[in-house]
């Protein structure tokens, strides 16, 4: 079956039954594109022309479009695996999380592992509400952490308005990059559970952190009693240079946030990394609490 055979035809079914304002605005930008075919670097579009692929959809695509030995790692388990139960312990989901204990910041100990980085966002913002037993979250104005229930209200309004989910100031704080001030003014409240940043914010444009900025608000993290989340969705996994982006700051988040090309691509995976605070909730009474955050890993 050729399921790239009409291209209008495409654009038509994705005006009638997908998204009818972002294809209409593709269009009316001049980026007429569907794509095809797509291996390595590069994408086909449907009528065939090839284009290096220099986005990787924020680095979902980190090792190239269909890298075949992450392609021959499914198949192989798939001989093995479905999708799982996520209530009982897995061999695949344990060797994962040891790895990722491994090489993530020290003092980071538990992963969880969900299917997106939205989700995987709103698990950490749940850890932390956990630990501290507060509920406000600060994070950058201009910013974008996901689509999902908490993550959404992180953001900027653009993307909350319209699903009425901007929060409530007492749940959700905005606050300007590089301004150390003004994150200080809030987190000495008293009543913030964490500071969530994109180690480098992709959404509003890939400002850099000011000298000692990421350390300093982790400082202030400490000293007020709120957790500190690495947000590392698009900005870990090599993309800076490092491992994780965080790492050129020299700061140990409480929790990191990775997901995008955790799989190169090919499989929807996330983790969120905690500390031991952060993950107590797995001692107290982890399988209640574990389902409260709707933990499917998709890992078996």
């Amino acid at each position: 079956m050729d399921y790239f055979a009409n291209k209008q035809a495409t654009l038509q079914k994705s005006i009638d039954w997908w998204n009818p304002g972002k294809t209409k605005q593709w269009q009316i930008d001049g980026v007429d594109v569907v794509i095809g075919k797509r291996e390595g670097y590069y994408f086909y579009d449907v009528d065939g022309k090839k284009l290096m692929n220099a986005h990787l959809n924020g680095g979902t695509y980190n090792l190239g479009h269909r890298n075949p030995e992450v392609i021959a790692a499914l198949v192989e388990g798939t001989n093995y695996f479905d999708i799982g139960n996520h209530h009982f312990p897995s061999t695949a989901r344990a060797q994962l999380a040891e790895k990722l204990a491994a090489c993530t910041p020290e003092g980071l100990t538990y992963s969880i592992f969900s299917s997106g980085g939205s989700e995987a966002i709103d698990v950490a913002l749940k850890c932390a509400r956990y630990a501290t037993k507060r509920k406000k979250t600060i994070s950058i104005k201009n910013g974008y952490h996901g689509h999902t229930g908490l993550a959404v209200s992180l953001g900027n309004e653009r993307y909350s308005k319209p699903f009425l989910s901007e929060g409530s100031p007492h749940e959700f704080v905005h606050v300007p990059f590089n301004d150390l001030a003004a994150m200080e003014r809030e987190l000495a409240r008293g009543d913030v559970a964490s500071v969530i940043i994109e180690t480098i914010p992709a959404t509003y444009g890939f400002p850099l952190p000011t000298a000692n900025y990421l350390a300093d608000v982790k400082s202030l993290c400490e000293r007020y009693g709120a957790l500190y989340i690495a947000d590392e969705v698009q900005t870990g996994l090599m993309r800076t240079g490092k491992l994780w982006g965080i790492e050129h700051y020299g700061v140990k988040p409480d929790i990191l946030v990775t997901a995008k090309g955790l799989s190169g691509g090919i499989y929807p995976i996330a983790a969120t990394v905690v500390n031991e605070r952060a993950g107590g909730w797995m001692e107290e009474d982890g399988l209640a609490i574990f389902l409260h955050l709707v933990e499917q890993s998709l890992v078996v």
